[in-house]
């Protein structure tokens, strides 16, 4: 009798697992059902691209009919409301699934690390409506400070963290601002964007070359960088600091960090740093060996290096096809594999013509290449874990 695997959420994890339980499962061997709240795949990556209108909805949101064209996986469109792994069970909005197996790969939310305000008074990007709405927001501030031009702090835009998505955030509206200023024919003098983060670099733990090679093109756009300071509290028109500075914005935009979805610790999983699922070295759920964790749910070290595992693309990627390799070979009483993550290198878009990387040894600046991670997404080209380093070679012109 098949085995039914219940997975949660469409992400690159979730879709990764799907695809690979798919193509490497034999016939009658598994049920494969997913879960998702919406009847699409985001394309996360871009949605700083999307905060400033580069992108329609079309452009990042891929159907899930489309992904798995021809396939025997069920899509069930819904919200899941609790796991209930003592007894093998997720309750969603719309009923009740039973598994055999289940993959958690349900993605992330904001973590406002407890300062007073952040949650009230800040935006974040977490979804192709929430880039929309920073957008809309920011023409509405331009709009206000021309019916009074005594609120100069509605020019003033604010970004609370500095990690990969602060930083490319901070590369597009940049390159927005001349033409929006121009628009509403504001100054383009009286236009700042800043960008705080408490660490004492931007992109924190990532490679010091690439680093400032993304700081050089930042002030070369004319973003003011702050790095050492953390934020103390945000209020409606202002952004207060632990060194003592007060910041009048009208946009605080916050990326400074995510936990895994609240559901992972509600259902009583053993919990890590923010909130994310403690997994073995097979990325089973350390007190439920039938549950997995992939991507951003999962506190995953590398087995070799013991250094803790991002929450990236590649990361979540790798884990939801060694999920599905090892719950297949767990049905065939074979021997599990051992998670062992690796790095491709990352690339950084910094606005509309330029992103930065390393691949390996090699650090490039480019233009870039527009629609390629789209399409490499469309045609499931980015879930492999060569397509995904061909894709970054790619756009780095690395041969």
């Amino acid at each position: 009798m098949a085995k039914r695997i219940v997975i949660l959420g469409a992400g690159y994890g979730g879709i990764r697992c799907a695809l690979t339980l798919e193509g490497e499962s034999r016939q009658g061997e598994v049920e494969v059902v997913l879960v998702n709240k919406h009847n699409y795949h985001q394309f996360i990556a871009q949605l700083h691209e999307s905060a400033v209108g580069l992108h329609s909805g079309n452009d990042i949101r891929i159907p899930l009919n489309e992904i798995f064209e021809g396939s025997q996986i069920r899509l069930i469109k819904d919200v899941v409301l609790r796991i209930l792994p003592k007894e093998n069970r997720v309750l969603l909005q719309r009923g009740v699934l039973e598994y055999d197996y289940l993959v958690v790969g349900l993605g992330s939310e904001p973590e406002y690390l407890n300062v007073p305000g952040l949650e009230q008074y800040s935006l974040t990007l977490r979804s192709l409506n929430s880039a929309k709405l920073i957008r809309t927001h920011i023409e509405n501030s331009f709009a206000r400070f021309k019916a009074d031009p005594s609120k100069t702090e509605l020019l003033v835009i604010v970004i609370g963290g500095a990690g990969f998505t602060g930083i490319e955030l901070a590369g597009e509206l940049a390159d927005w601002m001349p033409s929006l200023a121009g628009e509403y024919d504001v100054p383009e003098n009286l236009v700042s964007l800043i960008c705080i983060e408490a660490a004492s670099t931007v992109m924190a733990g990532y490679d010091r070359q690439l680093v400032q090679k993304a700081l050089e093109v930042l002030r070369e756009k004319k973003v003011r960088i702050i790095t050492g300071a953390a934020i103390e509290s945000v209020s409606e028109n202002e952004v207060r600091l632990n060194n003592g500075e007060v910041i009048r914005t009208g946009t605080f935009i916050w990326t400074g960090g995510i936990r895994a979805n609240r559901l992972v610790a509600q259902a009583g999983f053993a919990t890590a740093v923010r909130g994310r699922a403690r997994v073995n070295k097979y990325l089973q759920a350390i007190d439920y060996p039938n549950v997995y964790f992939v991507g951003d749910n999962a506190f995953i070290t590398n087995p070799v290096s013991g250094k803790v595992m991002g929450p990236t693309a590649q990361v979540a990627i790798q884990s939801g096809h060694m999920a599905a390799r090892n719950i297949l070979a767990d049905i065939r009483g074979q021997s599990l594999y051992i998670f062992y993550p690796r790095e491709f290198g990352r690339v950084v878009s910094l606005g509309r013509r330029i992103a930065i990387g390393k691949i390996g040894r090699r650090y490039r600046t480019t233009g870039k290449v527009a629609g390629m991670l789209k399409e490499a997404v469309k045609w499931k080209y980015l879930f492999t874990i060569g397509g995904l380093r061909l894709v970054a070679k790619r756009m780095l012109n690395v041969k």
